[in-house]
């Protein structure tokens, strides 16, 4: 017969056998969520919002080399309007067009048009920026199924700028709202316009250009 003292060290040795075992199955506290990513709900039922940040693509220049520039009294709106032809761009380089409409959805600015903010944007690319401008896009499902923004190309004062492939899920006649935050080493008028691009449940591919929105001179 086994001795107790053996027995108890048999005991301990499978109990700790199992701990192992049980702590191998869990998983990881840093470790990615295996599920979609969902966005908290906003606990004062204001519509979902996401925000981009973008900075005029021309940089300012300064000294010797600088033109003198041309004074915009404030408030002045973009001449002509609607924009004419954007600038020429090299081969493969995003360029805007017209305003577009769709049967799955339409976009509104809010406000149109765009006051002069002087608020900084807090991103790299404005530091040498500090004329500033905010709005929202307003983006209004239409159709009866979902539809997912998959990506959306800026453009300012009709040059490219960015693409942001964040995901956009709009619910069937639902709404959400882009934050645009716009910064220029330039005291004048501007526009920008964004092209957003995605599909609908059925897997159909769309296209649409937002309305051109008016930066009004600082």
């Amino acid at each position: 017969m086994s001795s107790p003292r053996v027995i108890a060290l048999f005991l301990a040795t499978v109990v700790a056998a199992g701990l192992i075992a049980s702590c191998a199955e869990q998983p990881l506290p840093t470790g990615p969520s295996s599920g979609p990513f969902q966005p908290a709900p906003r606990p004062d039922g204001a519509l979902p919002q996401f925000v981009d940040m973008n900075a005029d693509p021309v940089e300012p220049e300064f000294g010797t080399r600088a033109a003198t520039p041309i004074v915009y009294p404030p408030g002045t709106p973009p001449d002509p309007w609607p924009p004419g032809p954007a600038p020429k761009a090299k081969p493969g380089v995003p360029v805007p067009t017209d305003p577009t409409t769709i049967g799955q959805m339409h976009i509104t600015i809010d406000p149109d048009p765009v006051m002069h903010s002087g608020v900084p944007v807090p991103v790299s690319g404005c530091d040498n920026h500090p004329y500033t401008w905010y709005y929202s896009q307003v983006l209004v499902n239409d159709s009866a199924v979902a539809i997912t923004i998959t990506s959306r190309e800026n453009f300012f004062d009709g040059r490219y700028t960015s693409t942001n492939t964040q995901a956009i899920s709009i619910a069937p006649k639902g709404t959400v709202m882009v934050d645009t935050r716009w910064c220029s080493g330039y005291a004048m008028p501007h526009y920008a316009q964004t092209r957003f691009k995605g599909r609908d449940q059925t897997g159909a591919t769309f296209v649409i250009s937002a309305p051109w929105a008016r930066l009004l001179a600082p």
